[in-house]
C-alpha cells in the first residue's frame, strides 16, 4: 500500500509517473472492455478491433475535455469554453457515427449490432426549431459521457485529492509563514538596530522620533503576528506593514545611502495573501543595506491600480556565498497556488545589482 501511495503522490509532480499511470489505466481498461464486449458474437480477433477502436474514441473524448474544457472553465473562462466544447461534442458526434458504422459495416454485425438514426437526419428533420435542435442536439450527451464515466470520476477524485493535499500544505505554511516572520522580528541584525537607534533618540531627548519609531516597532509586530493568522488582509493593510518595516529601516541610514520608495495604493480593499511582498523587500533592505552606507542603493516601488499589483525592487548587493533571500521559495510555491497563471515573476542579477519584478493580475470582475 505504501508503495501505491508513494506512486500516486509521485504522479501530482513527475511527468513520468503520471505518464505510466495513464498508460497502466488504459491497458486495463482494455481488458475491462474485452469482458464487456463478449456480449457481441464475434471472433477473439474481432473483440480486440472492436475494444481497440473504442479506446481511440474514449481518448479522444476524455483528454480534449479533462485538459482543455475544463481548465477554461476553472478559469471562468465561459465563452471560450462553450465554444470550445460545441466544436468538441460536434467532432464527438462525427467520430462515434463513424465509429458504429465501420465496427458493424467491418464484421457484418447489422444481425447483433443495430446502429441507431443518423444525427444529421434528426437534426435536419427538427425543421430548424430551437428547441427542436437543442433536443436533438444534446441528446447525445450523456451516452457520450457514459463511455468515459470511469476515467472522469478517476480524474475528478484526483482533483479533490491534490485540493485537499494543497490546503494542507497551506496550511503548514502559514503557520511557517507564523514562525519565520516572528523570527525575523527579533533577527538580531533588526531588532538590536531598531533598539540602538531607540536609545539614541531617547539620549539625544527626540521624544517625537523616540515615539513614532517605537509605535512603528509595535505596529509592526502586532501585524506580523495576528495578520498571519488570516487567510487574507486588504492592500491596505500590506502596505502599512511595509510602510512600518520601511520607516523603521531608514533610520539606521544616513542621507547619504541612496533609497527610494513608491508605494501607490489605488485599490485598498482588493485582498491578498499576508506577506506576499514583505519578503521581497526585506531582502532589498538586508543584501542591499549590508555594504558601505556610500556604496547602498534601494529602489522599491509598489503599484496597486484595479487592474493588477507590481512590485519592483532593486538593490546593490555583492555576489558571495549569499544563501538567496527570506522564505523565497516558500513565497513562490504561495504565489503558485494563490495566483495561479496569473503572476509573473522575474528575479536578475546583473553586475552588482539584484532586482524582483513581481506583477499580479487581478481577474476580470463582471
Amino acid at each position: 500500500m505504501n508503495l501505491l501511495k508513494t506512486f500516486w503522490d509521485r504522479s501530482f509532480t513527475d511527468w513520468r509517473y503520471r505518464v505510466l499511470l495513464h498508460a497502466g489505466f488504459w491497458f486495463f481498461l482494455f481488458f475491462f472492455w474485452m469482458e464487456e464486449s463478449v456480449t457481441l458474437r464475434i471472433t477473439l480477433q474481432q473483440h480486440y478491433s472492436v475494444t481497440l477502436v473504442g479506446i481511440g474514441y474514449s481518448l479522444f473524448l476524455f483528454y480534449p475535455f479533462v485538459y482543455v474544457i475544463v481548465p477554461l472553465l476553472q478559469k471562468h473562462e465561459w465563452l471560450y469554453a462553450f465554444l470550445l466544447f460545441l466544436i468538441y461534442y460536434v467532432i464527438a458526434i462525427v467520430l462515434r457515427t463513424y465509429e458504429v458504422t465501420l465496427i458493424v459495416n467491418w464484421y457484418n454485425l447489422k444481425q447483433t449490432w443495430v446502429v441507431g438514426n443518423d444525427f444529421w437526419k434528426r437534426v435536419y428533420g427538427a425543421h430548424f426549431s430551437p428547441i427542436g435542435l437543442s433536443k436533438v442536439f444534446f441528446s447525445s450527451i450523456t451516452s457520450l459521457f457514459e463511455v468515459i464515466y470511469i476515467p472522469l470520476a478517476i480524474k475528478f477524485i484526483r482533483y479533490a485529492y491534490q485540493f485537499n493535499i494543497k490546503q494542507a500544505w497551506l496550511a503548514k505554511e502559514n503557520t511557517q509563514l507564523q514562525l519565520s516572520t516572528l523570527k525575523a522580528q527579533i533577527n538580531p541584525h533588526f531588532f538590536f538596530n531598531t533598539l540602538n537607534n531607540l536609545q539614541s533618540f531617547i539620549v539625544q531627548n527626540e521624544k517625537e522620533k523616540s515615539v513614532d519609531l517605537l509605535n512603528r516597532l509595535a505596529d509592526f509586530m502586532r501585524s506580523s503576528l495576528y495578520d498571519c493568522e488570516a487567510e487574507q488582509i486588504s492592500m491596505m493593510q500590506e502596505i502599512t506593514l511595509l510602510n512600518n518595516y520601511i520607516a523603521i529601516e531608514r533610520i539606521r541610514f544616513d542621507e547619504q545611502a541612496n533609497i527610494s520608495i513608491q508605494l501607490t495604493d489605488k485599490d485598498p480593499d482588493y485582498k491578498i495573501p499576508p506577506f506576499i511582498f514583505l519578503p521581497f523587500v526585506e531582502n532589498a533592505f538586508k543584501h542591499g543595506g549590508s555594504l558601505a552606507t556610500d556604496q547602498i542603493f534601494i529602489e522599491i516601488s509598489l503599484q496597486n491600480t484595479t487592474e493588477k499589483i507590481t512590485l519592483k525592487t532593486k538593490n546593490s548587493y555583492h555576489n558571495d556565498h549569499s544563501k538567496g533571500g527570506i522564505g523565497l521559495q516558500n513565497i513562490k510555491k504561495r504565489l503558485v497556488y494563490y495566483f495561479p497563471e496569473n503572476f509573473t515573476l522575474n528575479i536578475d542579477k546583473t553586475g552588482d545589482f539584484y532586482s524582483v519584478i513581481l506583477e499580479i493580475c487581478k481577474p476580470l470582475t463582471t
